[in-house]
């Protein structure tokens, strides 16, 4: 009997105790509820800082501004037109204002120029012109197109190809630098001003695979019988969004001027194959921009924006006809929900336009930090409720209610006490 009596005390006394604990693990949920807020901000947090990082060229505005008491604003169009035969052959403006030329680029710097000399906003009060841009400012330009490249090497006395690759071909003008910086792992960039257009600067990718190696300033490259000199070696970035829009690929950078040379039998392809291509006045190919960036000083905020679409031929807000990206701020949390919402309406504007690595990538990005911010959004709610829980939680035990589960359990206890108390008196 009094083994009995022990099991059923003992029975008791652990079933309060897991009653008690129980309880106590409810009590607790306002806890868990914020701790798992707290960990959803910090993940979405990390990763937007993760995300914006990996993409300077989102920022140069600001790097602009830095140690300086004027605003910038970093404005870039995408431009159309055709290509003759795919992605092998440069992009050929096409008749009907949907692409940029080379010559648009001179009216362009010359009504941002007249916007500041009338003082309506963007550029400095001084009109000091200095190659056709106004000083304080900054422009470039460049397009793309795929290419057979072959290394080559001194064997022997005799120049030789010793490896092949396909890659893209970005030819840039202006000052590109300013706009992409780059990591240099040797050498250095195209300077603005062409000493010699056979210059060449390749990626980190396609040097380890002509040469394994990145010390390979001074080796050559044949592009379609034209021989190009290596000056520099830029680092491409390793990161999944890099990887998915195709910025870890082989690639290379040359002067805008010397498409005429790598395809100056365009003209005829183009005549064989009846396409409705531009060329200028002396019958030269008319080789079209697809990307033009400017970075302009802002005295009025948003006037700089006007200024530049102002700027642009054939654009007008009813029909735009080419692609215009404020990229100054794109990655605050206001404009990506702007780009998201309404729902395919981004995705409409950008139908039809071929957008070059780096917008590819940035694109992507707006897409992932929308994410991370619901993801934060999501955390600021469930602290939000946590804290309301817990608040109610305090009021109802100040208040001495007997809702709270903690004061009904102790009433328990001291009730359960003065019954054995009784027993054995």
């Amino acid at each position: 009997m009094r083994l009995i009596e022990k099991t059923k005390e003992f029975w008791n006394k652990e079933t309060g105790n897991a009653k008690k604990n129980f309880v106590k693990l409810i009590l607790a949920v306002p806890f868990w509820i914020i701790l798992i807020g707290l960990i959803l901000i910090g993940f979405g947090i990390g990763r937007s800082y993760y995300l914006t990082d990996t993409r300077p060229d989102q920022y140069m505005a600001e790097a602009w501004q830095s140690g300086s008491d004027t605003s910038f604003r970093h404005m870039t169009v995408y431009a159309g037109g055709i290509r003759v035969s795919g992605d092998t052959s440069p992009v050929i403006c096409a008749d009907g204002g949907k692409s940029l030329r080379l010559a648009d680029v001179a009216t362009i710097r010359q009504s941002l120029q007249a916007s500041s000399s009338t003082g309506t906003g963007s550029g400095n009060k001084s009109s000091t012109v200095h190659d056709d841009k106004l000083r304080g400012w900054e422009d470039c330009y460049s397009s793309t197109v795929m290419a057979k490249l072959d290394a080559l090497e001194v064997k022997d006395g005799l120049e030789e190809i010793t490896a092949s690759a396909d890659s893209q071909l970005v030819a840039v003008g202006g000052n590109y630098l300013a706009f992409h910086p780059f990591r240099f792992l040797a050498g250095g960039f195209l300077p603005e001003t062409p000493v010699d257009t056979n210059q060449i600067v390749i990626n980190d990718v396609l040097a380890w695979k002509f040469y394994r190696s990145y010390d390979v300033v001074g080796n050559r490259i044949d592009i379609n019988g034209q021989m190009f000199t290596i000056i520099g070696v830029v680092e491409e970035k390793n990161t999944k969004v890099a990887e998915l829009s195709g910025e870890q690929q082989n690639r290379a950078f040359i002067y805008f001027g010397t498409l005429e040379k790598l395809y100056k039998n365009n003209s005829k392809n183009a005549d064989e194959g009846g396409a409705d291509y531009s060329t200028t006045g002396n019958g030269y190919i008319d080789y079209g921009i697809q990307c033009y960036e400017a970075m302009l000083p802002e005295l009025v905020k948003g006037v700089a924006v006007e200024d530049f679409k102002n700027a642009l031929p054939s654009y007008s807000i009813t029909n735009p006809q080419v692609y215009v990206v404020n990229n100054t701020g794109r990655f605050g949390i206001v404009r990506v929900f702007d780009t998201i919402f309404p729902l395919g309406e981004t995705d409409r504007q950008r139908l039809g336009y071929e957008f070059p690595y780096w917008e590819t990538a940035a694109q992507m990005t707006e897409e992932r930090l929308f994410y991370d911010y619901v993801i934060i959004g999501f955390g600021i709610v469930l602290i939000l409720v946590g804290g309301a829980m817990f608040g109610l939680k305090f009021r109802a035990k100040k208040a001495g209610t007997p809702e709270d589960p903690e004061d009904e359990d102790e009433q328990e206890l001291l009730e359960s006490g003065e019954q054995q108390l009784l027993l054995k008196a």
